[in-house]
């Protein structure tokens, strides 16, 4: 993940006291240093769109921190001021700088008044303090990116504007911009939520109206990545009560939610989520059409056994770069009960096919405190697994 700076410039105006009676020169000359001091103060940009493929001369630098964005993180943010990352060709950009997204999720392992907190803690006001702690260790891993998962676990279904959920989101993108960070804005909690609740959750219906009103409000925000809409969906052919009823249903679910989030807000990149099962014969997920929608602007697996290793990553990366999408692992992860060691080799391994395979994009599950054999998380007290994910942050 990158390291961009956020930051806010305000030009603040002040008022002149002219006395009666001073010349023509003396109120031209005053007229002259304040049009100078507003124009040296005021800069316009184009809002950046995504790309058609360009010249490799076009793309001139490489960054390991990121790019830096001209405003902190906030909704609010002056769209004729506000660049947002886009791509050209298979390359995330930022103002004409390569930009390589590195980072790893956000499910909490979060400890509050003697006890633990997992997805539900997205609803406490107090928050706020275990998202500095997990930004803190972004910075010492050097990611750069960090894609929040669960926050929904703790609410009423339904309850989709939750106010200290969104506070806390709110202030997520508020210290990864002050931190030189990019968002994942991972909207699966939303069908998640839903199925949960035993209730079928591949009719899109149930989400415009929140999608709708996610995506205004970080239309202008310079620290989003990109929007990833679900992932991890059950085959159609499965026996699952809750799977896509059919392969058109579920490429229908994702047209019509990344129809609904472009039109919010068509600065940003959308994402269908990181799809699996892609290796199974007759799983019935159409991958090439739904990739293909208009506004989903990546491909993006998850990769979590030997055949999304060894048949998926290099399949959906030849369609990738044979269609000038970006290919994107959104998600990889392996457990501490491999032992340190051999858990270091493992996550070497799948930074080594990141980069035999163009993948513009590694997210590891998950960063967090958490120490036990069971746990997927990475911390300084897992050293070996710490020190490779440090070794292959972008330079």
């Amino acid at each position: 993940m990158s390291n961009p700076k956020w930051q806010r410039y305000r030009t603040k105006s002040r008022k002149a006291r002219v006395g009666i009676g001073r010349g023509a020169i003396s109120t031209l000359i005053i007229f002259l240093a304040v049009m100078g001091v507003v124009s040296g103060c005021t800069t316009i940009s184009p809002t950046p769109r995504p790309t058609p493929p360009s010249r490799p001369g076009q793309i001139v630098v490489t960054a390991h921190r990121g790019a830096k964005p001209t405003v902190s993180a906030s909704s609010s943010s002056s769209p004729s001021t506000t660049a947002y990352i886009s791509f050209s060709g298979q390359n995330f950009i930022y103002n004409n700088t390569l930009i390589h997204p590195y980072g790893s999720t956000m499910y909490p392992h979060w400890t509050y008044n003697g006890a633990l907190h997992r997805g539900g803690g997205w609803t406490n006001t107090a928050f706020k303090g275990y998202i500095d702690q997990i930004i803190s260790m972004a910075q010492q891993a050097h990611l750069n990116t960090i894609r929040p998962t669960n926050y929904f676990d703790g609410i009423t279904y339904g309850d989709w504007y939750n106010a200290t959920v969104w506070s806390n989101i709110d202030y997520l993108f508020q210290q990864a911009a002050r931190h030189n960070m990019y968002v994942i804005l991972d909207l699966s909690s939303f069908r998640d939520k839903t199925l949960k609740q035993g209730i079928y959750p591949y009719d899109p219906s149930l989400y415009t109206a929140a999608f709708s009103w996610v995506a205004s409000r970080y239309a202008h925000n310079p620290a989003l990545l990109n929007y990833a809409i679900a992932g991890e969906v059950k085959c159609p052919t499965s026996s699952d009560p809750l799977r896509p009823t059919s392969t058109q249903v579920l490429t229908n679910y994702y047209q019509v939610l990344s129809n609904t989030l472009y039109a919010a807000d068509p600065n940003h990149l959308i994402s269908s989520g990181g799809l699996s099962y892609l290796n199974e014969p007759g799983c019935g997920i159409d991958w090439r059409s739904i990739f293909s929608l208009p506004h989903i602007n990546m491909a993006a697996i998850h990769v979590y056994s030997d055949n999304d290793q060894k048949i998926t990553m290099p399949m959906i990366a030849r369609w990738a770069a044979s269609n000038l999408k970006p290919f994107t692992v959104e998600e990889f992860g392996f457990k501490q009960g491999d032992g340190d060691t051999t858990r270091a080799s493992e996550f070497q391994n799948i930074y080594n096919l990141g980069k035999q395979y163009n993948a513009t994009t590694m997210i590891f599950w998950n960063l967090g405190t958490e120490i036990s054999s069971s746990s997927y998380e990475v911390n300084p007290n897992t050293p070996f697994t710490w020190n490779t994910i440090i070794q292959n942050a972008p330079r």
